[in-house]
């Protein structure tokens, strides 16, 4: 049997991300001169990125979270899901760029299927776990999601007549967007928040996946009915679920800008800023579909809330997760804490002024800063993984 201790598969298990981070930056670059160059980017980080760093951090959570490891027997069941679900979303990808709808619709089949194949595995934990925690049925809760919403892109994909696809679309963004990400990532801070402020949570989780599972439903429902209003009830359900959460966190960073003692970190502050952007983003949304109007804020939800909140929680879980002692990943995290003001300022001006900006010039300067700013964290997280390496060997030499 191959290696698979903790850091063996964690390694393995991690390499898409940064291979489909290093595949984002290129398109970037190119997408001006490839056919369907915004959908490309918005699936590369939504399928590539976000995917697999959800699939991985879920499995790494929730044994954190249940205090429950997963048996070294079941890590290459889990590294085979990775590729597969990697294998899907290749495929998709590969399908709608040269418009071979049956490619995507397998790409779209073998996703969904891995990642219905990772909530089983959760929910296993979660039914023979020692202890009970909320936030891990968010995970279960986000996994879900994905292969309806998978299912729904896939048609959207193939095409759909007159008004159908619009009504598709947008349900398929209410179950990725708020059901695959926002299920995960409400799950994931109701413990990882207090952590990054080094302050005591609260215990919020519970009530707000409750809200948000029942607005991501109705969002859904109205979305394919065609019912503006119903999308909008629906989505200021969800909206009540953030709102609840975010009322906690917002006290613990209170509470840690009273005495900050070396608290306010890049991570912390990144994932303040992230939630307040998907409070925005769909009280603004709430008001377009009220009005019977109006495509989803895909800025505010997929950068300031999906991207910010992936980079600063990759941050603050790269090092810990590394481990070697409490001065080794004290270090780790210091190296992706550098310019932690500076980065955060920058990046939320300039999304902001790239929503407000007409000038179209301006707007593409204000994107590349916004996109610099979160592509620091590649060279600062070498950086990071160098300065630790270095404590725990240090730590070893007699």
């Amino acid at each position: 049997m191959p290696d698979m201790n903790p850091r063996a598969w964690h390694r393995k298990a991690s390499k898409p991300v940064s291979i489909w981070m290093a595949v984002f930056i290129l398109a970037g670059l190119a997408h001006p001169f490839i056919p369907d160059g915004n959908w490309l980017l918005i699936h590369i980080f939504t399928l590539g990125i976000l995917g697999n760093s959800i699939l991985l951090w879920s499995q790494n959570l929730t044994e954190r979270f249940l205090g429950q490891r997963l048996d070294d027997d079941a890590r290459p069941a889990q590294l085979t899901r990775t590729y597969l679900f990697n294998a899907g979303t290749v495929a998709v990808l590969i399908g709608q760029v040269a418009r071979w709808f049956w490619l995507t619709w397998i790409g779209a089949l073998v996703v969904g299927v891995m990642v219905a194949w990772h909530a089983v595995v959760l929910a296993g934990q979660v039914k023979s776990a020692k202890r009970s925690n909320a936030g891990v049925l968010g995970f279960v809760a986000s996994a879900c999601c994905l292969p309806v919403g998978a299912l729904f892109g896939a048609t959207v994909a193939a095409g759909l007549p007159g008004q159908w696809h619009g009504a598709v679309r947008q349900a398929h963004m209410f179950v990725n967007v708020g059901g695959f990400g926002g299920f995960a990532a409400m799950g994931a801070l109701s413990i990882l928040f207090p952590a990054m402020w080094r302050t005591r949570g609260h215990n919020r989780v519970g009530l707000a996946l409750m809200l948000a599972g029942v607005g991501v439903a109705v969002a859904a429902a109205g979305s394919l009915a065609r019912l503006s209003w119903l999308a909008g009830v629906g989505t200021v359900v969800i909206l009540a679920g953030w709102v609840w959460l975010y009322q906690g966190f917002v006290a613990n960073a209170l509470t840690v800008f009273r005495e900050p003692r070396g608290r306010v970190t890049y991570p912390g502050l990144s994932a303040l800023f992230a939630v307040g952007w998907l409070i925005g983003g769909l009280a603004w949304f709430a008001v377009l579909l009220f009005g019977g109007t109006g495509d989803a804020p895909v800025l505010p939800l997929l950068l300031g809330f999906a991207a910010q909140l992936l980079i600063g929680t990759m941050s603050y879980l790269m090092p810990t997760t590394m481990g070697g002692g409490p001065t080794a990943v004290k270090a780790g995290l210091a190296e992706l804490d550098r310019g932690a003001y500076l980065r955060v300022g920058l990046f939320n001006a300039a999304l902001l002024a790239w929503l407000i900006v007409g000038n179209s010039y301006a707007r593409i300067v204000l994107s590349f800063v916004a996109f610099g700013v979160l592509v620091a964290f590649i060279p600062l997280l070498t950086r990071a993984v160098k300065a630790q390496v270095a404590v725990i060997k240090a730590s070893r030499r007699p």
